[in-house]
């Protein structure tokens, strides 16, 4: 598996040495920056720049291939403007999910406040909602399993907007957080890092039910208290 300090350390440089004064920021994320990465893994890494042109991502895409096992690189790039300008319920999750390696984020972003953290929730359970009931109405039931393991995968970044919402606590990994839910939403997360034998329609039931529910406790969620 990469050492991902050291591979991040080394990307930082070599970013560095060729953008200079115009890297902003990088940082890690996904399975890697949670600490829950396997050999499958990709290595998930935001960069803002001050800017960027066409010409700069022909760069950045060479310095990344460059890289041992770049080929498992991803992830986020922008420049500075559009970072200060990208819809907050999308940089709630990016504000969470990522941890700084050169720079720091936090400046970079626009304020951003319980609204848009309940925001990013319920828009996160309407395409869940929304993809359940679509999936169980029209698709093959052979694609059934395929969509439960994809969208429980998902699931995590709106339950820990939701999490944060009832406790203001941000918790960073999915074995953190599933030990502090209960009932669907542990059975959720818990589909999700491991999917279990039950019946598929049950597993849609749930989603469903719970989605719903979410969407009306982030509503209430996001008024003033």
């Amino acid at each position: 598996m990469v050492e991902i300090e050291r591979w991040m350390e080394e990307l930082a440089g070599r970013l560095a040495e060729r953008f200079g004064p115009r890297l902003l920021f990088l940082g890690l994320q996904g399975s890697y920056g949670r600490g829950e990465a396997n050999e499958d893994s990709d290595i998930d890494v935001v960069t803002v720049l001050d800017r960027v042109e066409l010409s700069d991502l022909d760069l950045y895409r060479a310095i990344v291939g460059g890289m041992p096992e770049g080929e498992k690189a991803c992830g986020f790039l922008c420049g500075a403007a559009e970072l200060k300008s990208w819809s907050k319920y999308d940089l709630c999750q990016l504000a969470r999910d990522t941890r700084d390696v050169y720079g720091r984020l936090k400046p970079l972003l626009p304020p951003l406040g319980r609204e848009d953290l309940a925001q990013a929730a319920a828009i996160g359970a309407s395409g869940l909602y929304h993809a359940a009931v679509h999936t169980y109405l029209y698709a093959p039931r052979e694609e059934w399993p395929g969509f439960l393991k994809e969208a429980h995968k998902s699931v995590f970044f709106t339950l820990r907007a939701l999490y944060e919402l009832r406790t203001g606590e941000n918790l960073r990994a999915k074995g953190e957080l599933l030990s502090r839910l209960e009932g669907d939403e542990r059975e959720i997360l818990e589909y999700g890092l491991s999917p279990t034998g039950e019946p598929l329609e049950d597993a849609f039931a749930r989603l469903i039910r719970w989605s719903g529910a979410v969407l009306a406790e982030a509503a209430e969620k996001a008024l003033p208290e």
